[in-house]
C-alpha cells in the first residue's frame, strides 16, 4: 500500500491504493456509481468510510464543470457498442440506419463533441480482441483459438494472446499487458479470475467472455462447460453397463476445471457404493507418458480394476498402447474412456469411448455473438451451460 500523504487528506489516490483499483475507478463511483459493478461499488465506499474520505467540494465542482462527454457515454444512451458509435462517426454507411438514428439522438442529447486526436489515434489502431487461456500447448485451446481467429478476422479484428497457466498470481500483471493493446473486448478461457484481475476488467469496460471462469462476475457472454457433468455421466454410463471398479487417471487436476471433473466420477462411483479411491493425479499436462506410467501403478496396486476413466484423450492413448505391450484385451480385460476427446478417437485400435466438446465450433459460436454484441449490445448479458456428448466406442 502506497504510504498516506504528510497533508493529513484522504484523497482519491489513498482510497484506490486500499482497495487496489484505479483511481479512476474511484472517480466513477464518487460522481456517477450506476456505471460501477455493485462489488467494486461497495469495496471503494468501504474504504472511503474507513479512512474517513471528505470529498473536496471545490474540485468536485471545477471536475464536473470540465468533464467531457465521452464516446462510451454516447454508447450507453443510444443502447448500442461503443465501436457502433466509433464506426457511425468515421463512416455512416457500415451502421444501420436503426443505430444511426439512435446514435445522432444520443449525440444530441448529451452534447457530445468528438475529440479529434483521439478520433485520430483510434482509427490508426488495429481492431483487436484479448484473449487469455490456459496453455499453448492443450489441444482444445488450439481447436477453439484458431476457429475463434477464423472468425474473427472476416471482420477485420485480431487476436492478441497470452497464458495464465493457471496461475492467480501472474493473471492480473498478463491481463495487464493484454490491455496495453487497447482491444474491443476481452475473452477469458479457464481463467483463475483473482480480486486484482476483476477489478482490471471492471476498470477497462471492455465486452468481455467468460468461458468455465473460476469465479462468476458479470460479464458480457458467461459461458460454463458442463465438466463435473460429464464427467459423472460416462462414469454412470460404465457403472450401468457392469464395469465396478473404475479408476480416474488425470492431469492439471491443480486448477478448478478438472477438480469438477475428479468430483463428477466421485459421485457417481459414491452414488453406486464403488470403492472413489483408484485415482492417479498430476498437476502436470497431459502425456501418453503419463497414462502409460498411471496405468502401470494402478494395476500393482489393483489388478481387478476393470475400467480407466482419463481426463484427456493423451493420457488413455499412453494406457491404449501400454495394454498393447501387456497383451492386455480392450475392453475384454480393461475398459478405457476419456473425458476431453476429439476426432482422434476415431481412429484408434479399438476406437476410443469419449465425451465430446467441439472446440472449434465453440471458437466460431464465441466470436460470431462477440462480432454482434459490438456492433449492437442485448439489453441483458448473455448465461448458457454447454454439455458435451457422449460418444460411445469400442474400448468400452
Amino acid at each position: 500500500m502506497r504510504k498516506r500523504r504528510t497533508s493529513g487528506r484522504v484523497t482519491l489516490q489513498d482510497i484506490a491504493d486500499y482497495v487496489g483499483v484505479g483511481t479512476m475507478t474511484v472517480s466513477r463511483v464518487m460522481r456517477t456509481p450506476e456505471l460501477v459493478s455493485d462489488s467494486i461499488r461497495s469495496k471503494v465506499e468501504q474504504a472511503a468510510h474507513a479512512l474517513g474520505y471528505t470529498p473536496n467540494q471545490d474540485a468536485s465542482a471545477v471536475a464536473n464543470s470540465a468533464e467531457r462527454i465521452t464516446l462510451q457515454d454516447v454508447a450507453r444512451h443510444a443502447g448500442v457498442g461503443a465501436m457502433t458509435v466509433s464506426r457511425a462517426l468515421r463512416d455512416p454507411g457500415q451502421v444501420s440506419a436503426g443505430s444511426l438514428k439512435k446514435i445522432n439522438e444520443a449525440i444530441r442529447a448529451l452534447g457530445y463533441v468528438p475529440n479529434v486526436s483521439a478520433s485520430a489515434l483510434a482509427t490508426a489502431q488495429h481492431n483487436t480482441i484479448a484473449v487469455l487461456y490456459p496453455f499453448q500447448q492443450d489441444r482444445a485451446c488450439a481447436r477453439f483459438l484458431q476457429a475463434l481467429q477464423t472468425t474473427v478476422s472476416k471482420h477485420q479484428f485480431e487476436l492478441v494472446m497470452a497464458c495464465h497457466e493457471y496461475h492467480q498470481h501472474s493473471e492480473a500483471r498478463i491481463l495487464q499487458k493484454l490491455l496495453q493493446n487497447r482491444p474491443s473486448a476481452l475473452v477469458l478461457l479457464g481463467a483463475p479470475l483473482s480480486s486484482q484481475t476483476l477489478a482490471l476488467i471492471a476498470e477497462a469496460e471492455l465486452v468481455t467472455v467468460n468461458i468455465s471462469g473460476a469465479v462468476a462476475f458479470s460479464a458480457d457472454i458467461s459461458l460454463e462447460l458442463a465438466f463435473a457433468e460429464s464427467a459423472e455421466q460416462l462414469t454412470r454410463k460404465l457403472l450401468e453397463t457392469g464395469y465396478q471398479k473404475i479408476a480416474y487417471i488425470g492431469a492439471h487436476t491443480d486448477n478448478p476445471l478438472q477438480k469438477q471433473q475428479l468430483n463428477g466420477w466421485r459421485k457417481a462411483m459414491l452414488s453406486h457404493y464403488q470403492n472413489a479411491d483408484l485415482i492417479r493425479t498430476v498437476p502436470d499436462t497431459p502425456s501418453l507418458q503419463f497414462g502409460r506410467y498411471a496405468m502401470s501403478e494402478l494395476l500393482q496396486s489393483h489388478p481387478d480394476m476393470d475400467a480407466v476413466i482419463c481426463s484427456h484423450e493423451e493420457i488413455a492413448f499412453g494406457l491404449l498402447a501400454e495394454c498393447q505391450r501387456r497383451l492386455l484385451k480392450v475392453p475384454y480385460d480393461l475398459a478405457i474412456a476419456c473425458l476431453e476427446g476429439s476426432d482422434d478417437c476415431e481412429h484408434t485400435f479399438p476406437t476410443l469411448t469419449a465425451m465430446r466438446m467441439d472446440y472449434g465450433a465453440l471458437g466460431q459460436q464465441v466470436g460470431e455473438r462477440l462480432m454482434r454484441m459490438l456492433d449492437d449490445p442485448p439489453a441483458q448479458p448473455l448465461v448458457e451451460r454447454i454439455g458435451y456428448t457422449l460418444k460411445w466406442r469400442a474400448s468400452t
